[in-house]
């Protein structure tokens, strides 16, 4: 193809511009990792978190139907000039939190932090069949046990929080959610039980979480943990 031809393309199709920026990361809701963002032509692979690394690069975006298109590559350390890439829009039909993500060619797997997954789909977490919740907000409307799975006697995370108003549990490790702290509800357990002579379903949450606040689980990748329903309430 002839690419002066079709200059006049250029000119009357001008590249695209998003209404805002596309964000995509990690298929997860925490903090501190890279982020790729996107706004107009724009593109920047930055470290989003505490620190002032200088890892990462900034780009020219294009995109042509599910390809994105990165040119002009420099390296946020030294600008440096990397190699162009291309990354592809593909769905997954398996996560619990975003539906789509780019599979570049550089390796990079990055998922669309702008689409989240619907409601009401089947899905499964670590050999737990649950059903997805479109990542609704939620708060802790007591002190509350995060835990590894769904059963009262599996081992709980540990917390720690800065903005807690209660001095006995501000800026100290703890073992559970202050009551009042905000929750990415993501799924929930297909049937209910009885716990404590409630009865309720077990549902999987995500704390308000930076580089300051959060839950941990020792020995662990696992950022979510699971709540007894009967102690959360959603956001309207």
């Amino acid at each position: 193809m002839n690419k002066k031809k079709f200059t006049f393309l250029i000119l009357v199709f001008p590249t695209f511009l998003y209404s805002e920026p596309m964000i995509f990361g990690g298929n997860n809701l925490g903090s501190d990792q890279m982020v790729l963002e996107i706004e107009n032509s724009n593109a920047k692979y930055y470290f989003d978190g505490e620190g002032d690394g200088c890892e990462g690069f900034n780009a020219k975006s294009s995109q042509n139907g599910d390809n994105f298109i990165f040119t002009n590559v420099k390296s946020n350390c030294n600008e440096k000039k990397l190699n162009d890439f291309q990354c592809l829009n593909e769905k997954d039909d398996k996560s619990l939190f975003f539906t789509n993500y780019l599979k570049c060619d550089n390796k990079l797997i990055l998922y669309n932090k702008n689409k989240a997954v619907e409601e009401n789909l089947n899905r499964n977490y670590n050999g737990f069949d649950v059903i997805t919740l479109g990542l609704k907000n939620g708060i802790a409307t007591s002190n509350l046990k995060l835990r590894e799975k769904p059963d009262s006697q599996s081992r709980t995370f540990t917390c720690y929080f800065t903005h807690i108003d209660d001095d006995k549990v501000r800026e100290k490790d703890i073992n559970f959610i202050p009551k009042n702290v905000q929750l990415t509800i993501i799924a929930k357990t297909l049937n209910d039980f009885t716990v404590g002579g409630k009865t309720n379903f077990w549902y999987l949450v995500f704390p308000s979480s930076d580089s300051y606040n959060g839950c941990l689980l020792k020995n662990s990748k696992q950022k979510e943990g699971w709540v007894f329903g009967e102690y959360i309430k959603f956001d309207k």
